[in-house]
Parts: C-alpha cells; structure tokens; sequence
C-alpha cells in the first residue's frame, strides 16, 4: 500500500507540473500572437491559463464525445504542421551547411560527448512522454498483441519524426544559428525558410498540440 500510495502521489505531482510547464509554454506560443502573453508566465498569462483549465473543464463535463472531438482537431492541427516542415525542410536542406563545423572545434572527448548526452535526456524523455497510451486502452484491446505492436509503432513513429526534425533543421541553419532560437525553434527555422507564414503555421500547430495535450 505505501508503494502503491507513493506511487499514486507521485503521478499526481508529475500531472501537475507537466500541466504547468505545457500551460507556460502554450501562452509563451500565443505571446506570439498577442504581445500580452509573451514569455507565458505574467499576470495576463496566469488569468488566460486559470480560463482555459476551466473551459477545458466544462467541455469535458458536457460530455466525452465532445471531447474527443476537440482531441481529434488538436491532432490533426498538429500533425498538419509538422509534416509540412519535414517536407519544406527536405527541399530546401543544403549539404555544405549540414557538414560546416560538423565535429565543431576542438579535439573530441568522451566527457564531452556524455555531457552532452545527459544535457538532452530531460527533453527527451519529455519528447517520450504519452507513448505509452496503448497500455492505457489495453482493456479494450481484441488482441493483446496489438498493445505491443501498436506501443513499438508509435516509438518508433515518434523517434522517426524528432530525428527528422532535428536532422534536416541543421540542413537549413548552421549550428550557431540554431543554438540562439527562441522557443518554438520549428517555427523560427520555418520562417527562415519560406518566410513569416512559416512560423505562423507552427506556432498555430503548437497551440493545437498543446491543448490537445490539456484535454
């Protein structure tokens, strides 16, 4: 029982600062948009978050499909920008700027590449963070195989579009330029590409991501 106790707590306290760091960043977004917001954690922000937690709320009150019907605009309106930047990003990615510097300056060292490596676990077990959701409907399942298959899928799927996104990004922008983005960087290296629409259609991409992800 303390396991399960500790357990319990433990996932509700991760629930909640999961929630606040999504609900920061998606008011950081909307700073964007509306210079009000910008940066996602000021008084306007706070009153903005408090109002869409409640609505969320209620949508949810009214009734399950309601819901889901809002879960499936938030995917699509996710999923839309981020083919478009893989492909844009595909046509216009430039060898010579992908092999600059490519071992940076310097000899190479174990510790640096292991710093290195922890520097970026956080953000991505952050990018991890809903794969196991198959598990969570296995109940529901015909098959339990396809828990599995469907769990191997979506890792997969999801592994494939981070390294895309990461990969082709530095076909486009040298390192040094990437290194000083502001948060959404897909949209500054969108914007860099094709012009100020691109960073409008992934920063309205992250709106819908983020608060698919709320409900």
């Amino acid at each position: 029982e303390y396991i399960g106790f500790n357990s319990a707590w433990g996932y509700w306290l991760a629930g909640i600062l999961g929630n606040v760091a999504t609900i920061m960043l998606l008011f950081s977004t909307l700073g964007y948009f509306f210079p009000i917001f910008k940066g996602g954690n000021n008084v306007a922000s706070i009153v903005g978050a408090s109002l869409l937690l409640w609505t969320l709320h209620f949508l949810i009150l009214f009734g399950i499909r309601e819901a889901s019907i809002m879960n499936v605009i938030a995917t699509i309106g996710k999923l839309v920008p981020i083919v478009l930047f893989i492909v844009v990003m595909v046509t216009a990615f430039r060898w010579d700027t992908f092999t600059h510097d490519f071992w940076g300056e310097g000899t190479i060292s174990l510790s640096a590449i292991l710093g290195q490596v922890k520097n970026t676990m956080l953000v991505t077990l952050w990018v991890f963070i809903g794969v196991e959701g198959a598990v969570v409907l296995s109940g529901r399942a015909k098959n339990s195989r396809d828990v599995g298959k469907a769990t191997v899928l979506g890792l997969i799927l999801v592994m494939s579009i981070y390294i895309l996104i990461s990969v082709l990004s530095m076909g486009a922008m040298t390192r040094g330029e990437l290194s000083v983005l502001e948060t959404p960087s897909m949209g500054h290296v969108l914007e860099h590409v094709v012009g100020p629409w691109g960073a409008v259609a992934i920063n309205i991409g992250l709106v819908a991501s983020l608060v698919g992800t709320l409900i």
